[in-house]
């Protein structure tokens, strides 16, 4: 954390910032455009090349309040981490938590304050708002003016699936010594995560005080990808909002006699980390099998509550029993076991 403690800035999300950038500016400047560019939410807003990064980069710049465009603030506007590379300008808002933080007002602020900075050197200028996005819906460009800045939303799991990635693709082609040291900037990138709470490796999940959503995700998206004899089940689309996080998912019967049917599994972050399924309730077939739940002739009637219903779907909240037996399981892969056996007894009985 050598530019966190160099600012003395030893709080909330700016240890975190500076340990994940300031190892990630020890890449080559194409490879760290790609894993800029292959993280964000909205990729195609940036361009495919971005040119060198060039010396003016900075870890929390104090930037003009009021000289052309009022920010509102007295003193200063502080944007995390300013990046100027040749063919466009770069400013990071970062918060600690992947779930909420962000919002629209402080943005605006640090997009006026960086045009009281550089207005006249009319460079293409792009907000990248890491962390604390509770949706990763495309945000409306901020505009002063005849000025516009588009906001590009990420995750810190997305930055680490994005090294990732390029460890998997492109470490085994690096046979020039010159080059070398890319594999010793990708292991300290990945310990940078790892001593933040962002994991490579799969390790066990504690639901109850989560602070990490990566392993979950690495949990859920492991649970629901897997084929049986009767029917597979992918996932669809990852599913984060400040009150929630889960994955939308799909199960294809193999027979043709049923249609895919389509299932969400949450864990209500704000509700004591509730686990829950949605089924939506097409042809009745969901109304019938919460009364066979209810009646404890299903594995499901360990681990489910009594499902309601909302509008057209049903919901499955997880009981104690599942929390006790998923804490303790002795390995994630005895976990992600958990969370199919869970989800198996709806899928068999829809293919009944």
């Amino acid at each position: 954390m050598l530019y966190s403690t160099h600012h003395n800035k030893n709080t909330n999300e700016d240890p975190k910032t500076s340990v994940v950038f300031e190892n990630l500016l020890l890449f080559p400047d194409n490879i760290f455009w790609e894993i800029l560019k292959k993280s964000a939410a909205n990729k195609n807003i940036l361009p495919e090349d971005a040119g060198l990064l060039l010396d003016r980069f900075e870890f929390w710049p104090r930037w003009d309040p009021c000289s052309s465009y009022d920010t509102g603030n007295s003193n200063y506007v502080e944007p995390d981490i300013f990046f100027r590379f040749e063919k466009v300008d770069i400013i990071v808002e970062a918060k600690y938590s992947d779930i909420s933080g962000q919002y629209r007002e402080e943005w605006e602020r640090e997009f006026k304050a960086y045009l009281n900075e550089y207005e006249t050197d009319k460079k293409k200028v792009v907000l990248l708002a890491v962390g604390g996005n509770s949706t990763f819906t495309k945000e409306p460009e901020l505009k002063v003016e005849n000025h516009k800045c588009p906001i590009i939303k990420y995750s810190w799991a997305s930055l680490l699936d994005a090294v990732l990635d390029y460890e998997k693709r492109e470490l085994s082609k690096i046979k020039n010594d010159n080059q070398s040291s890319i594999k010793r900037i990708v292991r300290n990138v990945e310990i940078g995560f790892n001593n933040i709470g962002i994991y490579k490796y799969k390790k066990k999940v504690e639901i109850k005080g989560l602070s990490s959503l990566y392993v979950l995700g690495k949990l859920f998206h492991t649970a629901i990808k897997y084929e049986t004899d009767l029917y597979s089940v992918s996932p669809y689309k990852e599913d984060m909002k400040a009150e929630h996080y889960g994955y939308q998912f799909r199960i294809d019967p193999k027979d043709g006699r049923r249609k895919q049917l389509w299932l969400s599994i949450a864990l209500w972050i704000n509700e004591q980390e509730v686990i829950s399924i949605e089924a939506r309730n097409e042809d009745n077939w969901a109304g019938k099998l919460c009364k066979i739940i209810e009646n404890g002739k299903m594995f499901t009637s360990k681990y489910a509550k009594k499902p309601y219903a909302e509008g057209n779907s049903y919901y499955f909240d997880a009981k104690e029993k599942l929390y006790e037996d998923f804490e303790s399981a002795e390995t994630f892969d005895a976990q992600v076991e958990i969370i199919r056996k869970y989800i198996n007894d709806i899928c068999v009985y829809y293919l009944k």
